[in-house]
């Protein structure tokens, strides 16, 4: 159950998320299927594959949880094709062109006709909740996607203050001075990724992967005044991760010597397995979201 991107969203010191109550609200919101004439839902499942299983899960001070979506799969060019068809048969029975009025009524018409025979997609984001961190962090690299879980937890809870993770300190201006001097944070080291971008043409993309960071032709574009907007590193040897420039967490692995840990769960039951991946990637994440706080400074 390796996340592998984090959005991360920050709460207020006041704000408290109690496990029995979250539950509860979850329990009200689960995912439904769409109606015949709903293009889709969202809604909570459960993170375990046992249907009688909770719609949450807490560990220690970590709180995990699933917001599922389905949506009815109907491409733009049938629907398109389906309006065609009807405006054609208006004007040959009536003789002339439809107004506006009439486009949307022809409109509404076909999508009634074809939304209830679409096939639908389902899809999950796993987040947990952090209370130590005071962090949602969402299995996305996508605003959209956090946004919506977020969005989700409000609706269920009536009151939910999470808003995107910021930092006082200029993120592509500190990972550009990273690249150009090779002296990194204690506990970082560079990894094999980066994206640097001309701050006057953000046509001006170099982006570099498996490569060698501390390689003279890619520091040079950093000196040339390029900023870096992506950045791989590796925090105290366990996890591996791209920073970018608005504090997402892109392309997390967690190395071998946390994987390692993870050997005696072999053959278990699936939700052990999820149980105990859970608990060491949120401790372990923990750690980490406390470091970047000591060099960022993320603002409350």
């Amino acid at each position: 159950m390796w996340f592998k991107n984090l959005t991360l969203m920050r709460l207020p010191a006041e704000f408290k998320l109690v496990a029995e109550p979250f539950e509860s609200a979850l329990v009200e919101h689960p995912l439904r299927s769409p109606g015949p004439l709903e293009l889709e839902t969202r809604g909570f499942l459960s993170p375990f594959s046992r249907p009688d299983a909770a719609m949450s899960h807490p560990a220690g001070d970590a709180l995990l949880f699933s917001l599922g979506h389905e949506a009815r799969l109907l491409p733009s060019s049938v629907l398109r094709d389906a309006i065609a068809d009807r405006i054609a048969e208006h004007e040959a029975k009536t003789g002339r062109k439809p107004g506006k009025r009439m486009r949307n009524e022809l409109r509404e018409a076909a999508l009634g006709e074809l939304l209830p025979r679409a096939f639908i997609k389902r899809s999950r984001t796993a987040a947990y909740w952090d209370a130590p961190a005071r962090l949602l962090a969402v299995d996305s690299s996508s605003d959209k996607s956090a946004e919506a879980v977020a969005s989700a937890v409000r609706e269920a809870l009536g009151s939910f203050p999470a808003r995107p993770l910021a930092s006082e300190a200029s993120l592509s201006l500190l990972m550009s001075e990273w690249l150009i001097s090779g002296v990194l944070p204690a506990g970082f080291e560079l990894g094999d990724e980066c994206e640097l971008k001309d701050p006057s043409d953000q046509a001006a993309v170099v982006r570099c992967k498996h490569h060698d960071l501390t390689a003279e032709e890619i520091r040079e574009h950093a000196r040339c005044g390029k900023q870096v907007t992506q950045l791989g590193l590796i925090y105290d040897g366990r996890i591996g991760f791209v920073l970018d420039s608005k504090l997402k967490l892109r392309k997390l692995s967690f190395l071998d010597i946390i994987a390692d840990k993870l050997d005696a769960q072999d053959g278990a039951d699936p939700d052990q397995v999820l149980d105990a991946e859970f608990i060491l990637m949120s401790l372990e994440l923990r750690v980490l979201y406390a470091r970047l706080d000591e060099i960022l400074r993320f603002v409350d």
